[in-house]
């Protein structure tokens, strides 16, 4: 399988190489990140410490997010060990920055061709490699391997787009599991699948989803700061649309033109998941007739603008508690969903649209708790905001019912972080 999968990256070398340069010249968004993608990493990751070194990888800013109670919990138990975290994307990057202070030291991961990821892996030099959620490279786990390096995956997913792909080159999949020695999953479901695409019976656990575990910030967020810098007055209701994709933004605007007609002092805060289009987002908004801010201008919001773009990284999740009702994006095209617990830790009915195949158990967990809702377009999204917001008691109820569901799903990160504690003491 290695032969066959290494003929296959060099006959289509040329189209991927292609393609990779366009991502650093013509989209960007490799720029400056391509020396480490290729294994040049800097001479201050080569380890030099005697001190157990263990790299976990987050592809993009939701495993980011995924991984940071991870950090925090392996930190409190190992608080001698040396965290190498890497990501895909430059979002990720931000988010791990931002947000996961337990990180010795920030890379990017390399591309999966031998001489990139022997030249990463002879300079990190790992005792333990974890990779979050569902990134499986055969190259990197199978030199990780002949190099002495435990594997594990944590907070393991499979989703149907992926799972269909994979049962394509199974084979293939079976090489790449067979580098790992424990798959932590979030489902009976993704250990389900994980197994029928070659992982031992007897690696496999079912642990739960990390992204319970995340801070929600009740302690020591203070709305009346946030709303203050958005100048929002209290009880003024807001709705956050987060983490909306491109043919988002016009269904989400039209639904708070809708809930506008019940609710005329309603404030719209919109995070795209993509900072970059805030341009084009606010192009949007001035077709619509509404006034903006934006918030990486702060002298555009003065506090009367029915919309705020938040185009900024790191500050959706804890803005998630000046909410009335938030929806939360990559639902309503199919691109599978994107976090919704972020803002049911704070208490806060969600509400998506139909595409939610990459996390279809959160969200089948929340709307049989009656917290999440589904959607099925402009229209209806914007009849249930001006519902919700209407009936005080039964936001009340809401927040105490998420409140308990997040409560109650605790612990998969104490339960990974003591799986990579015992890789590390065994090595």
């Amino acid at each position: 399988m290695r032969v066959i999968y290494n003929a296959i990256l060099i006959l289509t070398s040329p189209v991927l190489a292609l393609y990779y340069l366009w991502l650093v010249f013509g989209s960007r968004k490799c720029r400056g990140a391509w020396k480490e993608q290729i294994g040049r990493l800097p001479d201050s990751v080569r380890r030099v410490s005697s001190r157990p070194r263990v790299w976990i990888h987050a592809v993009s800013a939701g495993e980011a997010v995924a991984g940071a109670p991870v950090f925090r919990e392996l930190r409190a138990i190992l608080p001698d060990v040396e965290l190498v975290a890497s990501t895909t994307t430059a979002a990720g990057q931000e988010m791990v920055r931002k947000n996961i202070p337990e990180a010795d030291l920030v890379i990017r991961y390399p591309l999966d061709f031998l001489p990139f990821v022997r030249r990463a892996l002879n300079t990190v030099k790992p005792d333990v490699f974890v990779s979050i959620e569902s990134e499986i490279w055969p190259n990197f786990l199978a030199e990780a391997r002949s190099m002495g390096v435990r594997c594990l995956i944590i907070n393991g997913v499979v989703s149907d787009k992926a799972f269909r792909r994979a049962l394509r080159i199974k084979p293939i999949y079976r090489w790449a599991l067979s580098n790992i020695e424990r798959f932590l999953m979030q489902t009976q479901l993704d250990a389900d699948r994980i197994m029928a695409l070659g992982a031992p019976p007897s690696k496999i656990e079912v642990v739960g989803n990390c992204k319970f575990d995340q801070e929600n910030g009740s302690t020591t967020v203070k709305p009346a700061e946030i709303r203050e810098k958005y100048g929002i007055k209290d009880g003024i209701p807001i709705f956050i649309a987060g983490s909306t994709n491109p043919g988002e933004d016009e269904p989400v605007l039209e639904a708070f033109r809708i809930a506008r007609e019940q609710h005329p002092t309603l404030r719209l805060i919109l995070a795209p998941r993509q900072i970059e289009r805030a341009e084009e987002i606010c192009a949007l908004i001035r077709r619509f007739g509404f006034t903006y801010g934006v918030r990486s201008k702060p002298e555009t919001i003065m506090g009367s603008e029915d919309v705020i773009v938040l185009d900024t990284f790191g500050e959706l999740s804890t803005t998630y508690a000046i909410g009335s009702v938030a929806f939360v994006g990559g639902s309503l095209i199919a691109k599978g969903g994107h976090n919704i617990l972020q803002p049911l830790a704070y208490g806060l009915p969600v509400i998506f649209g139909p595409y939610m195949f990459k996390a279809r158990d959160l969200a089948a967990q929340a709307k049989a708790a009656g917290v999440g809702f589904e959607v099925e377009n402009a229209a209806a999204l914007g009849r249930l905001v001006a519902e919700l917001i209407s009936d005080t008691e039964r936001l009340e109820r809401i927040r105490a019912d998420a409140l308990r569901m997040m409560n109650a799903n605790r612990g998969a990160s104490r339960r990974c972080a003591e799986a990579i504690a015992e890789a590390v003491s065994v090595k």
